[in-house]
C-alpha cells in the first residue's frame, strides 16, 4: 500500500530526485542570520496572513529546502520570499532570488502588457534563469496553437499607450547616449551568437537584460528616452531568447521572446520594427519545432503589425519566412509568391536604414532560405530539387565567414538536398564541412539539424559514402 501524504505535505514541498543544496536560499539565510526555526515560524506567520493556515513548516523542512534542494509547492515560494524579505531587514526578495522558479510562466494577457508588469516579469525571469541549473531539463512546454496566437495579440494594438511610470527609486539620469551604449553592447552579443552559437554567452546576455530592465525601474529619463530604453530591452530580450532557443531550452526561449514583445509595445510605433523581429523569431522557432501552422499565423500577424513600416529588410525576412511556412505545408503557389515578394523587398531596401537586428538577413540568407523552400517543395514536386541545390549553393558561397553557425546550417541543408538528388559523394562532402564547422560552435540547433540529416541519409542507397557520413554524424553527436 503506497504511503499517504498529508495535505500539508502535498502543498508545502516537492522532493527532488537528486538532492542538491539550494545555494541561493542558503546565501540569503546567511545574510538574515536567522535560525531555521525562526524562518519556519516567519513563513507560517506570512502564510496565515494570506489565509493559508495549512502551511506551517518546521525547522527540518526549512533545512531540507536549503540543504537538499527540496522545492516548496505553490504558493509557499512566495510566502518564503516575503518571510526572507522581512528577515533580511526589508530587502525585497522574489522566489527567483531564493533559487525557486516561479509557479508558472508569466501571464500574457490583460495587465501583463503594462510597463510595470513587464519590467517585474523580466526581472523575475532573469533572476530565476541565473540560479537555475541548465543541466536539469525544464518541464515547461512552449505555447502552441491558439494559446500562442492569443499571447501575441495585444502587440498588434499599439494605440492608447499609457505614460511610462515614474521611477520607483530615482537613480541615474539616462539619455540617448546611454541607450546607444546599450545598443552597441547588444550588437556585440549578437555577433558572438552568430560566430560561436548561443551556449557560451547566453547567461551574460541574460545578466545584461536584467541590468537594463532594472534601469527602466530606477533611472530618470524623458518620455522619449524611456520609449527608446524599452526598445533596447526588447532587443536584448530577442538576443537572450534566440540564444536560449539555440541552446535547446525552447519554452524558456519563447518566454524571453514574448516578454520582449511586451517590452516592444511600451515603445509604441518606435517598437514596431523590433516587435516584428521578435515575431519573426517566434515563427522561426515554431518552424524548428515542426509547427508550420503556428509559424504561418505568427508571420502573418507580424506582417500586419509592421504594415506601416517602409519596405526593406524586415519585410523581406518576413516574406521569406512566410514562403518557408507555406512550403512546409505544401502550398507551392503561395510559397512562390512570398519568395518573389521577399526578393523585391530586399531589392527596395535603403541600406542606410537597416537596424542591427535585421542585418543578418542579407542576400546569402535569402538565397539559402529560398533554397530550403524549394527543398520542402520537392516533397510534392521532386523536379524542384535542382533549384534547391543551386540556391543553397549560391547562398553558401556568399555567406560571410564569421557567420559560422549559419554556414553549418547551409552545409547541412545542402547535404540533405544532395541526398534527395541521389548524389551521395556531394552529400558526403557537405556533411564533412558541416561537422567541421560544428566543432567551433556551441549550438543545440545544429545538432538537431544533423539528426535530421542522419535520418535523410538513412533513406538513401547504402553506399560507402553514405555509411561513412552517418558514422561521422553519430560520432559527433555522442555526449562527451
Amino acid at each position: 500500500m503506497p504511503a499517504v501524504l498529508t495535505h500539508s505535505d502535498q502543498v508545502d514541498t516537492v522532493a527532488q530526485l537528486a538532492a542538491r543544496p539550494n545555494e541561493a536560499l542558503a546565501h540569503w539565510v546567511r545574510i538574515s542570520g536567522a535560525s531555521y526555526s525562526r524562518i519556519a515560524a516567519e513563513v507560517g506567520r506570512v502564510a496565515a496572513r494570506h489565509g493559508r493556515h495549512d502551511i506551517q513548516p518546521d525547522s527540518s523542512r526549512v533545512s531540507r529546502w536549503i540543504n537538499k534542494g527540496e522545492r516548496p509547492r505553490h504558493p509557499a515560494p512566495a510566502f518564503l520570499a516575503e518571510a526572507m524579505s522581512i528577515l533580511c531587514h526589508g530587502r525585497t526578495l522574489t522566489p527567483a532570488d531564493l533559487g525557486l522558479t516561479s509557479a508558472g510562466p508569466p501571464p500574457w494577457g490583460g495587465d501583463a502588457w503594462s510597463a510595470r508588469t513587464v519590467v517585474a516579469a523580466i526581472l523575475d525571469t532573469t533572476r530565476s534563469d541565473a540560479v537555475t541549473d541548465d543541466r536539469i531539463p525544464s518541464p515547461a512546454r512552449p505555447l502552441s496553437g491558439a494559446a500562442l496566437v492569443n499571447a501575441v495579440q495585444p502587440w498588434l494594438h499599439l494605440h492608447n499607450l499609457e505614460p511610462l511610470p515614474a521611477p520607483e527609486q530615482p537613480g541615474p539620469r539616462l539619455g540617448r547616449s546611454d541607450v546607444a551604449r546599450i545598443e552597441a553592447t547588444t550588437d556585440a552579443f549578437r555577433e558572438l551568437d552568430n560566430t560561436h552559437g548561443g551556449g557560451l554567452s547566453r547567461l551574460a546576455v541574460v545578466g545584461q537584460l536584467q541590468h537594463v530592465t532594472h534601469l527602466t525601474r530606477t533611472g530618470t529619463y524623458t518620455e522619449e528616452t524611456g520609449r527608446e530604453l524599452f526598445v533596447a530591452v526588447a532587443e536584448l530580450a530577442s538576443v537572450a531568447g534566440w540564444m536560449t532557443h539555440d541552446a535547446g531550452a525552447h519554452a524558456d526561449a519563447q518566454t524571453y521572446l514574448l516578454l520582449g514583445l511586451q517590452a516592444a509595445r511600451q515603445a509604441g510605433r518606435d517598437g514596431a520594427g523590433i516587435g516584428g523581429h521578435l515575431m519573426n523569431c517566434l515563427a522561426r522557432q515554431a518552424n524548428h519545432l515542426g509547427r508550420p501552422d503556428d509559424a504561418l499565423d505568427l508571420v502573418q500577424a507580424a506582417q500586419y503589425g509592421t504594415r506601416k513600416l517602409h519596405s526593406g529588410r524586415l519585410r523581406a525576412l518576413l516574406c521569406s519566412l512566410e514562403a518557408r511556412s507555406h512550403a512546409a505545408l505544401g502550398h507551392i503557389e503561395e510559397m512562390t509568391r512570398a519568395t518573389g515578394a521577399a526578393e523585391q523587398a530586399l531589392a527596395d531596401e535603403d541600406t542606410t536604414m537597416t537596424p542591427g537586428w535585421a542585418a543578418w538577413f542579407d542576400l546569402a540568407e535569402f538565397r539559402v532560405t529560398a533554397g530550403v523552400c524549394e527543398f520542402e517543395a520537392a516533397e510534392h514536386a521532386p523536379g524542384r530539387i535542382g533549384n534547391a541545390i543551386n540556391l543553397i549553393a549560391q547562398g553558401t558561397t556568399d555567406r560571410p565567414s564569421d557567420r559560422v553557425r549559419s554556414r553549418a546550417f547551409d552545409q547541412i541543408a545542402l547535404a540533405r538536398a544532395y541526398v534527395r538528388a541521389d548524389e551521395p559523394e556531394a552529400a558526403s562532402t557537405a556533411t564533412a564541412a558541416a561537422l567541421n564547422l560544428m566543432g567551433t560552435i556551441t549550438s543545440t540547433r545544429v545538432g538537431d539539424r544533423l539528426r535530421e540529416l542522419d535520418i535523410e541519409l538513412g533513406t538513401a542507397p547504402k553506399v560507402a559514402a553514405t555509411a561513412d557520413s552517418r558514422a561521422s554524424i553519430r560520432a559527433a553527436l555522442q555526449p562527451l
